[in-house]
């Protein structure tokens, strides 16, 4: 299997080794079905799911693409490793029936409990404990009217709810202003319960950061229930893993004969021309098409120069970006009984979150972590392996700690990854009324697709696979009015003519 430049593995016998094996690595690097000096109907830039479902789209609808990657690799911030045989989803990773745009694409351990690390004091409790202060907890905080948002937020897969003016009062707000609010109802534990569930959410530096919209976003596409979100997002994993899917989508753009790409090719600057769109990539070789869908991640928009220049407010949208700078840890301990065990705490010691998550080939219990921005008070570098296993000791029950041996760390550093400078999209306070609507407006013949502004399941795997559709679907629903060239050359607005 060939290893791509992402990632890093650990174990006590190799240590610390740079790279990770993936299918997802494409070689050659570079293909073309035309000439390189020929027009192309779309440039699709980036091949995470955004942007591997627009291509795949457009070029089974007759366009003829070319696929830009900066990285060695498909996926952008959703894919896996496979180390003996077991998949590591250092990206996102699970999907549901709930999420509708992704699910059209495809017994109990030793340890069997929950732990709860309030400071220095601990707990453990049953599965069913857990759900029920967990759910408690986080439906005390998004019960802003007394009704679960039932009403106020009832389809949060629309776009015409909440009413504009309830959304800009709710978007006004940080998760610590609600916190604060509903202090005094919680104990200290259930305190450190919901800051932990908060601190994985929007991976912030502190909850003054991490907007409550965000949160309340959640609790809806959860079913106003409360453990509708953990039921939902944290049901399904792919057993072959997510490279495996993102493999199937590329080969079925490629079947269609219409599909070029380039990996290992960052694009510098993106020039609107009104006839053709030219993409210049940072080696200096220039691509042309008659439109451009753009999946660049919010915190790295900035880097790509556009001309003509974004508009103000779209500007504006870049330069905020998203909080979330968390980190995402595997952590392989040895043997079976820590399958069922799961942790949250606060303030941690650079971990806020625990949970088995399958049994490794080699029958070791497999624990997928989660904690804040490494510069948060209680924050820790990746690249400080004894800090990381002190983290995950940190929530395991005091009594066990000494009989715990930690064989495998995987991970990768997304917030030092220089193509997206953070993880999974979560908003400030006030940036989704502010901003929202300006990232997913077209730019003349640019389009711009992503889970970091999407509708509905933002930034998960769902709302990136919806963004590329959209975006795909605008460009093949557009009609050659002018006698120039598939899309002509008017300007699009809201991404049809």
């Amino acid at each position: 299997m060939v290893y791509t430049t992402d990632g890093f593995t650990w174990t006590p016998s190799a240590g610390r080794r740079n790279g990770l094996p993936t299918i997802g690595v494409v070689q050659p690097p570079e293909y073309s079905i035309q000439p390189d000096d020929d027009v192309h109907d779309v440039i699709v830039i980036g091949a995470g799911y955004a942007g591997l479902i627009a291509a795949r789209d457009l070029t089974t609808q007759g366009k003829t693409t070319l696929l830009l990657e900066a990285r060695d690799r498909l996926g952008g911030r959703t894919w896996n490793a496979t180390i003996n045989g077991f998949h590591y989803e250092v990206g996102g990773t699970w999907i549901h029936w709930h999420m509708p745009h992704i699910y059209r694409e495809n017994p109990g351990s030793k340890e069997d409990y929950f732990t709860a690390t309030t400071g220095h004091e601990q707990r453990n409790m049953s599965h069913e404990e857990e759900a029920d202060i967990a759910g408690r907890v986080l439906r005390i905080f998004c019960n802003l009217d007394g009704d679960d948002l039932k009403h106020a937020w009832q389809y949060p897969l629309g776009t015409t709810q909440p009413s504009a003016a309830l959304l800009a009062q709710w978007d006004q707000r940080s998760c610590q202003d609600r916190l604060d609010e509903v202090h005094d109802r919680l104990s200290a534990e259930e305190r450190s319960v919901l800051e932990a569930q908060l601190l994985q959410m929007g991976g912030g530096r502190s909850l003054d950061r991490i907007g409550l919209l965000g949160a309340l976003q959640w609790w809806a596409l959860g079913g106003h229930t409360p453990t509708g979100l953990n039921d939902t997002a944290l049901h399904t994993r792919l057993r072959s893993g997510q490279s495996a899917l993102h493999r199937r989508v590329f080969a079925h753009a490629a079947s269609t004969g219409r599909l070029s790409h380039r990996f290992c090719a960052p694009v510098r600057r993106v020039e609107d021309r009104g006839d053709l769109v030219a993409v210049t990539l940072r080696d200096g070789r220039v691509c042309t098409a008659r439109a451009v869908i753009c999946t660049v991640p919010l915190n790295v928009l900035a880097g790509v120069e556009f001309v003509p220049e974004l508009p103000p407010d779209k500007a504006a949208a870049v330069r905020h970006r998203s909080v979330n700078r968390c980190i995402k840890v595997h952590v392989d301990v040895n043997g079976p009984d820590w399958l069922s065990w799961s942790a949250l705490g606060t303030p941690g010691r650079g971990l806020v979150s625990a949970f088995g998550d399958h049994l490794t080939n080699a029958g070791n219990s497999h624990l997928v972590c989660f904690g804040p921005d490494p510069e948060a008070p209680a924050g820790i570098s990746l690249g400080d392996v004894e800090a990381v296993q002190a983290a995950v000791t940190h929530l395991l029950p005091k009594d066990k700690q000494a009989g715990v041996i930690i064989n495998r760390i995987v991970s990768h550093d997304w917030n030092k990854d220089e193509f997206s400078n953070g993880t999974w999209c979560f908003m400030g306070p006030e940036a989704t009324s502010k901003y929202l609507s300006a990232l997913q407006r077209p730019h003349g013949n640019i389009l711009f697709a992503s889970a970091d502004w999407s509708n509905g399941w933002r930034g998960w795997i769902d709302g990136a696979v919806q963004s590329g559709m959209e975006a795909a679907r605008a460009l093949t629903q557009t009609k050659d009015v002018s006698g120039h060239g598939v899309f002509g050359t008017s300007k699009m607005t809201n991404g049809v003519k």
